[in-house]
């Protein structure tokens, strides 16, 4: 997890501290850029580079500044992972994580289908990430409209392969405090999140309620399972 976290959230420290020449510099930082389309797209492209770095401490004894990546192509069309056109939408889904983090509740993204709803929310994952918080997410799919609670189902389904990668003691702090939260009635929680069953191990059968007190046994439950895992320390 911590490798994910520094892969995806942490910028590595620049090499400039090595009194090593700007461009080397900016070479080094090309090649660790996070995103894939920020790098070298093709071996030759960096090798002219480091041909001209040669060239010129052999000419001049010493490297000047160049723009690189000049001579780089890619030898296959590739569309960029960046998101265009959509630069209000994100800043206001991050400022509503920034609030979310310091313990508001914030909901709800919603449009036509197609219109890059999905695309804009996975741009917090790194906000998200950063923060030491747990990036979920859920889908209310119009061919799904016969399964109650579809999208949360979805989502927190994730949560819980994501918490089963985490170690053997965070595991256990978990949970503890699910079934804190929950009690005796786990299994109620378990029939729509299965994978659930993994972190808090095997719940005895749920009391039979019918009607309007199942719904609301099932409502009250889900407010306390969410309520476990919305905290500033990993909103």
């Amino acid at each position: 997890m911590e490798l994910i976290h520094s892969h995806i959230a942490k910028q590595p420290p620049s090499p400039a501290q090595f009194n090593i020449p700007e461009i080397i510099v900016n070479i080094v930082m090309k090649l660790m850029a996070k995103n894939a389309e920020n790098r070298y797209q093709s071996a030759l492209g960096f090798k002219y580079d480091l041909e001209m770095c040669l060239h010129q401490l052999s000419e001049i004894g010493k490297i000047e500044t160049f723009e690189i990546g000049t001579r780089d192509r890619c030898d296959r069309f590739m569309i960029p992972e960046k998101l265009y056109g959509r630069e209000t939408e994100v800043k206001t889904l991050l400022d509503a994580f920034d609030r979310a983090a310091n313990g508001s509740s914030e909901l709800l993204v919603a449009g036509f289908s197609g219109i890059g709803k999905t695309a804009a929310v996975s741009e917090v994952h790194k906000a998200i990430v950063r923060q030491r918080g747990y990036f979920i997410k859920g889908k209310f799919d119009q061919f799904q409209r016969n399964i109650p609670f579809s999208g949360f189902v979805q989502a927190f389904r994730d949560l819980m392969g994501q918490l089963s990668s985490e170690s053997d003691d965070r595991l256990q702090v978990w949970k503890t405090k699910i079934l804190e939260a929950v009690g005796d009635s786990g299994q109620v929680l378990i029939d729509v999140i299965p994978e659930l069953e993994q972190i808090i191990g095997i719940q005895p059968p749920a009391t039979e309620l019918s009607g309007t007190a199942a719904q609301n046994r099932f409502n009250l439950l889900m407010q306390k399972f969410v309520q476990v895992f919305t905290s500033i320390e990993h909103p």
